[in-house]
């Protein structure tokens, strides 16, 4: 397989996995009984046809080379009872990919009653969920719909983010990405920081939370009739939270609140270079919310809602490269121990999201049955103390948190989960 150069966030991710290991997740539930050695061989077979394996660094490239004989000692993980999902993933997001020779993948099973889990642990900077998600589906159809599995290996991209900026004229890309950076500058000195009483403690844990069927439906229906969206929603249910649990210090001249999220950018591409590559294609983009947007729930969501909006429109998500950059050219001057602290100083985000509706990918064709659900789990990495991996799949919702104990104490973690469904459901009423 041809080598890939590294683009920014995959540089960016790096210098965080030097902090804390940023690993992600996502894991499918389905109905049954498994059957380990049928697993393990499906897991393989994907392997082979999408020409995977270990990863290669050689500079500022990368490549993967296939296992071949070595499959063997890289198979699926078959996690025994009492230890659950919730203890599975969270033990394996704090755990490092530190054996040069291990894959970035680290496949598992663990049976329900009445149906099992089978998901990836992942090095986060070798993909991003669309990539994954192309992982999983290969390894469920071929046990599930074998006519349907491909036999082309995947295709690592050729150019950077830099390709991103065709969207908006090359010319003005970088004057318009440096004010952007300008503005989030001014307005992140306004934002308080988060009061941490472990010190620089970034393990993580996980946990995962499901709304009654069809109550997604309703939400969505709320959204349309208020001229917002469901991502609108979910980030002033997050901001309600944010600003109750998440221990936050208050100065005079810092009293907002700032909150980020992951987006995707292959859409964002006019070519279409990265549809179909594999990868890591992300941006982000942020909201701030003043004390005066808490008073009214309906406020803060319009608040958030026309930042969205207002950001979509002026390309802040392929503008968000340039800030990604910056970073990596910062963090390169600054220890991985260190790291935390300078986020936790310069770029105080009190949580974050990753949103999917999954009816838009492969998933939705075998739900509900026999795939029960599909949860996606996201890092917190240095900036956030928790991110909310929220999901759509059919009628059905669900969200996964990851969250830093150190900040907010797991003894606060259910009437946490409970507010934010909460409050998303007072929008609905």
């Amino acid at each position: 397989m041809a080598s890939s150069t590294l683009n920014v966030f995959q540089r960016l991710a790096r210098q965080w996995d030097a902090a804390h290991p940023y690993n992600a997740a996502q894991v499918l539930k389905i109905e049954g009984t498994a059957d380990p050695a049928t697993l393990h061989g499906a897991w393989h077979d994907t392997l082979n046809a999408l020409g995977l394996g270990r990863v290669r660094l050689d500079g500022g490239s990368f490549s993967y080379e296939m296992l071949n004989g070595e499959m063997s000692l890289y198979g699926i993980w078959v996690v025994k009872p009492p230890v659950t999902l919730e203890d599975h993933i969270s033990e394996q997001l704090n755990r490092r990919f530190d054996n040069p020779s291990e894959p970035p993948f680290r496949p598992f099973v663990l049976a329900g009653e009445g149906f099992y889990y089978l998901g990836v642990v992942y090095h986060h900077w070798v993909a991003d969920s669309v990539s994954i998600r192309t992982v999983l589906r290969e390894w469920f159809v071929r046990v599930f719909d074998p006519k349907q599995a491909a036999h082309t290996p995947v295709r690592l991209p050729q150019h950077g983010y830099r390709r991103f900026f065709d969207v908006i004229e090359q010319a003005s890309a970088m004057g318009h990405g440096l004010l952007t950076a300008a503005r989030w500058a001014s307005t992140i000195q306004q934002v308080r920081r988060i009061e941490y009483s472990c010190g620089n403690d970034l393990t993580v844990r996980f946990t995962v939370r499901s709304a009654p069927a069809g109550w997604i439906k309703t939400l969505l229906g709320t959204a349309r009739a208020l001229g917002v969206t469901l991502n609108d929603m979910f980030l002033a249910a997050i901001a309600q939270v944010c600003n109750r649990y998440v221990p936050l210090k208050n100065r005079p001249r810092r009293r907002g609140l700032a909150l980020g999220s992951i987006v995707d950018l292959r859409p964002y591409c006019r070519d279409n270079e990265f549809a179909n590559a594999f990868g890591l294609f992300l941006g982000f983009t942020n909201v701030f919310c003043r004390p005066r947007d808490f008073r009214s729930p309906q406020h803060l969501l319009q608040t958030i809602a026309l930042q969205n909006s207002q950001q979509k429109r002026r390309g802040i998500p392929q503008a968000s490269a340039l800030r990604m950059l910056i970073g990596v050219a910062l963090g390169s001057l600054i220890s991985p121990g260190h790291i935390s602290q300078f986020y936790q100083k310069h770029c105080p985000m009190a949580g974050g999201i990753s949103n999917v509706n999954m009816n838009r990918s492969w998933a939705s064709e075998y739900h509900p049955s026999p795939l029960l659900d599909y949860i996606r789990v996201s890092p917190t990495g240095p900036m956030m103390p928790l991110v909310f991996a929220t999901t759509t799949l059919g009628e059905d919702f669900h969200f996964a948190l990851t969250y830093r104990p150190s900040v907010v104490p797991p003894e606060q973690i259910e009437l946490l989960c409970e507010d934010f469904l909460r409050h998303l459901s007072d929008f609905a009423r």
